[in-house]
C-alpha cells in the first residue's frame, strides 16, 4: 500500500502517542491534534487519507468535527473513537458518513491499523472509481466526436456487403478515399507477410506508374515505415515539414509517384499490419488535418476486417476440408472394423455355398459318366445350384451396399422393417456364429408392425441397425435376447432397439453419442456418434433407456413422410410387357460369362453377337445394326466405359447396358457423360438381364442413373 497521511486527532497525548507510534511503523505519514480546531487546521493544509477522532473533544465534539471534515476534505474517511459508545450514537455517526468507530480502550492495538487499513482500501477503491468515471466521460465524448466522423464510415460499411470479391471491395474503398477526402491519388498497399514487401492492390489517379511493377520494401519511404511501425503518417505543411524534405532524398521518397505521400495509416487487424492506405494533396490545396486522419484509420480498420474476415474463411475453408477428410477416414475405418467382424461369417457362408455347388456338380457328372443321370434328377440339382449362387450374390450386394461411399442427400422411400431383416443378416456373422462359437446364445424377437417407409437413405439407416446390434452383442457376454420394435406414434415412425445386457451407468449414457468417447479397449469412439450424426441427418432423434444390469433400449423415431411414390416392381414390369426378341450386341473379356449369357439369351428368344473386346464390338456396331448393347465394365485393352462413350459416337439411340461386378457409386458422373442408359451388377440371372433388355427396348434410351 503507498505510503498515506492519517490525522490523530484526541485529547489524551499518551493515546496520540501510541496510536501515531503504531501508524508510523506501517509506514504512514501521521499528524496529530489535541482538539478538532487543531486537527481541522491541519486537514485544510494537508488533506489525510483518514482521520481518527476522538468523540468526547474539549470544544467542538468528534460527531460535529465529523461534519466539518465532510464539508471540506469529502474523500478522507473518519474513524471515530469512544469509550462509551451507544448504538444510537454508532448509528448516528455512519449516517454522518463515518467509516468506522474504535471502542477505548483498544483490546489489541493492532485493530487500530487494521481499521484504518480497511479505510485506506475503501478510500483507494473510491478514488479508483471517481478516476474510472471521469476517463468514462471523457471516452464517451470522444465517442460521441468519432460517431459524428465515421457516420459516413457506417454507410459505407453496409454497402460493402454487396461487393463479390476482395478486388471489388478495394476499388471501393479507394473511390471511398478519393470522393471523401477530395485527394489527387490514393493507394491500397498490401504487405506479404514473406517477403516483407508492399504490393499495390488498387489505385487511383497513378496514371504515370506501372503499378504491378511496384514493390516497396519495409522500412523504406513513407508506406514501408507506416507498414513497419504500425504507427500512421500525417502532414499538415509539406513544405516545412521536415519529415517530407529528409525522405524525399531516399530512393523511395515520394514512394512511386510524384507528388510525396502526406497521409498513410496502417491497416492492422488483431495488432498485425496487413497493408495501409496512402493519399497525396487535396485537389483543393487543403491541408490534412486529425479528422481525416480519423477517417482514413475508420475505413482501414473496415478494410482490416475484409481482409482478416477473407483470409480466415481461406484457412477455415482448408480446415474444413481437413476434418472432412479425416472424418472420412475414422468412418471408413468404422466400416472396415464392422467388416473384419463380418470377415469370418462371409467366408463360412461362401465356403458352404461352394461346398453345396462343388458337391451337387461332381454328382451330376458323376451320374452322366455312368449314364444314371434323369432329368428330374438334373433339374433339382441346378435349381439348387441357383438358389445356392442367388443367396452368395445377394451377400456379395450387400457387402458391396454397406461399402459405397455415402451421399449427402437422401436416396428415398425406406422400408424400416426390411432395413432391420438386412441388418440382422449383415452382422449375423457377429451376433449368432460368433456367439454360438463362444458357447453363448443371443435370441432375436422381431415385434414389426406395418409402418409407412421413411425419407432417407438406406445404406445409412442400415449402418445405424448394424451398429446398434454390434453394440447390443457385445453388451450381452453371457448371451441374452435382442428385440425390435417398429410402429407408428403421432407424426413419427418409431424403431427400437432393445437388449438384456449390462446396462450403462448414467454417465456413459450422457456421453455415449460424444466423437471419441468409448468404454471399449481399443474402440475408436465413432460408432456411436456415426448413430448420432446419421439420425440427426434424418431429422430424426434418438433417445436412450438404460441402467446398469438391466439392459439398453434404444428408441429413434423419424419423420412420418408426407407422400410416398414406388417404382414398378419386376412383377408389374413382367406383366406390362411380353418378350420381343432383339439383336444383342453382348461383350465381355470373359469365355464363359460370354458362353453363358449368350446361351441364356438365345433360349429367350433374342438373337445374340458376342465380342471379345472393345475394338471387336466397335467394328460389330459399325457393320450391323443392333437393338441394345451389352458390355461388361472391366476389360482388358478399352474397358466398358470407353467403349460405351465411342459406341455413342456411332449410334447415337442405341441403348447400352452396363454389366459390373465392383461398386461403381464413385463413377456416376462419369457413367453418365459417357451414355450409360441401365447398370445391371453381377452377379445377375438370365431372368434379372432379361427385363433390363426389355424395359431399355420399350422405353429407348433412359438413364439409369437419377
Amino acid at each position: 500500500m503507498d505510503r498515506q497521511r492519517i490525522l490523530v486527532v484526541d485529547d489524551e497525548a499518551a493515546l496520540r502517542r501510541l496510536v501515531s507510534g503504531v501508524l508510523k511503523e506501517k509506514g504512514c505519514t501521521v499528524d496529530v491534534a489535541g482538539s478538532a480546531e487543531e486537527g481541522l487546521a491541519l486537514l485544510e493544509k494537508d488533506e489525510p487519507g483518514v482521520a481518527l477522532v476522538d468523540i468526547k473533544l474539549p470544544g467542538m465534539s468528534g460527531l460535529d468535527m465529523l461534519d466539518r471534515i465532510k464539508q471540506l476534505a469529502p474523500n478522507t474517511e473518519v474513524v471515530l473513537m469512544t469509550g462509551h459508545v451507544s448504538v444510537e450514537t454508532a448509528i448516528d455517526a455512519i449516517r454522518k458518513g463515518a467509516y468506522d468507530y474504535l471502542r477505548k480502550p483498544f483490546e489489541e492495538i493492532e485493530d487500530v491499523w487494521n481499521v484504518v487499513k480497511r479505510a485506506l482500501e475503501k478510500r483507494q477503491l473510491y478514488l479508483k472509481n471517481c478516476e474510472l468515471l471521469v476517463e468514462k466521460e471523457r471516452r464517451n465524448r470522444e465517442m460521441a466526436v468519432a460517431m459524428t466522423r465515421l457516420k459516413s464510415l457506417i454507410d459505407a460499411g453496409c454497402a460493402m456487403g454487396n461487393c463479390q470479391s476482395l478486388d471489388e471491395l478495394f476499388d471501393f474503398f479507394i473511390n471511398l478515399v478519393v470522393q471523401e477526402l477530395d485527394v489527387e491519388r490514393a493507394s491500397l498497399m498490401l504487405l506479404d507477410p514473406q517477403s516483407k514487401v508492399l504490393r499495390i492492390a488498387a489505385s487511383q489517379g497513378l496514371v504515370d506508374v506501372d503499378v504491378d511493377a511496384v514493390r516497396v520494401p519495409l522500412g523504406e519511404g513513407v508506406a514501408g515505415a507506416v507498414a513497419k511501425t504500425g504507427q500512421p503518417f500525417l502532414v499538415k505543411d509539406a513544405e516545412s515539414d521536415p519529415r517530407v524534405s529528409k525522405t524525399s532524398n531516399t530512393k523511395w521518397a515520394g514512394s512511386f509517384i510524384s507528388t510525396p505521400i502526406v497521409l498513410s495509416v496502417p491497416i492492422k487487424a488483431q495488432g498485425t499490419v496487413l497493408g495501409v492506405l496512402n493519399v497525396t494533396d487535396r485537389h483543393s490545396g487543403k491541408p490534412f488535418d486529425e479528422a481525416d486522419l480519423s477517417y482514413l484509420s475508420g475505413l482501414s480498420g473496415q478494410v482490416a476486417v475484409a481482409i482478416d474476415r477473407a483470409r480466415n474463411f481461406e484457412k477455415l475453408q482448408a480446415a474444413y476440408e481437413s476434418v472432412k477428410a479425416a472424418q472420412e477416414k475414422l468412418v471408413a475405418s468404422e466400416k472396415i472394423k464392422a467388416l473384419g467382424q463380418m470377415a469370418a461369417g462371409v467366408a463360412h457362408d461362401f465356403n458352404n455355398a461352394l461346398s453345396i455347388i462343388m458337391g451337387k456338380a461332381q454328382i451330376e457328372i458323376d451320374k452322366i459318366a455312368d449314364g444314371t443321370v434323369d432329368s428330374q434328377s438334373l433339374s433339382g440339382t441346378l435349381e439348387t445350384i441357383m438358389k445356392v449362387s442367388s443367396r452368395v450374390a445377394e451377400r456379395i450386394k450387400r457387402i458391396q451396399d454397406y461399402t459405397r461411399i455415402r451421399k449427402d442427400v437422401a436416396d428415398g422411400p425406406v422400408d424400416i422393417n426390411a432395413v432391420i431383416k438386412e441388418a440382422l443378416e449383415m452382422t449375423k456373422p457377429k451376433w449368432f456364429e460368433e456367439s454360438k462359437a463362444q458357447g453363448r446364445s443371443i435370441n432375436v424377437r422381431m415385434e414389426l408392425t406395418e409402418v409407412l417407409p421413411v425419407s432417407g437413405n438406406v445404406y445409412e439407416l442400415t449402418q445405424v441397425l448394424e451398429n446398434l446390434i454390434f453394440n447390443a452383442a457385445e453388451a450381452m457376454p453371457q448371451g441374452g435376447e435382442l428385440t425390435f420394435r417398429t410402429y407408428a406414434e403421432g407424426n413419427s415412425i418409431v424403431l427400437q432397439v432393445s437388449d438384456t445386457g449390462i446396462g450403462m451407468d448414467e454417465e456413459t449414457r450422457e456421453r455415449l453419442f460424444e466423437p471419441f468417447f468409448t468404454t471399449k479397449e481399443g474402440g475408436q469412439g465413432l460408432g456411436s456418434s456415426i448413430i448420432y450424426s446419421i439420425v440427426e441427418r434424418h431429422d430424426g432423434e434418438i433417445a436412450i433407456d438404460s441402467k446398469p444390469g438391466e439392459g439398453s433400449t434404444f428408441t429413434l423415431r423419424f419423420p412420418r413422410p408426407q407422400s410416398i411414390s414406388f417404382g414398378a416392381s419386376r412383377a408389374e414390369v413382367q406383366a406390362r410387357d411380353t418378350v420381343r426378341p432383339v439383336r444383342i450386341l453382348l461383350v465381355d473379356d470373359d469365355e464363359l460369362v460370354l458362353e453363358t449369357y449368350e446361351e441364356g439369351l438365345s433360349l429367350k428368344g433374342h438373337q445374340v453377337v458376342v465380342a471379345h473386346s472393345g475394338s471387336e464390338a466397335l467394328v460389330a456396331l459399325d457393320k450391323e445394326g443392333f437393338d441394345v448393347m451389352i458390355t461388361d465394365l472391366s476389360m482388358q485393352g478399352m474397358a466398358g466405359l470407353e467403349l460405351a462413350e465411342k459406341a455413342k459416337k456411332i449410334k447415337p439411340n442405341l441403348p447400352i447396358i452396363l454389366l459390373s461386378g465392383w461398386a461403381i457409386q464413385h463413377a456416376e458422373n462419369k457413367i453418365k457423360q459417357v451414355g450409360i442408359d441401365y447398370i445391371v451388377p453381377k452377379p445377375c440371372s438370365i431372368e434379372e438381364l432379361g427385363d433390363t433388355i426389355q424395359e431399355a427396348t420399350r422405353a429407348g434410351v433412359m438413364p439409369a442413373i437419377g
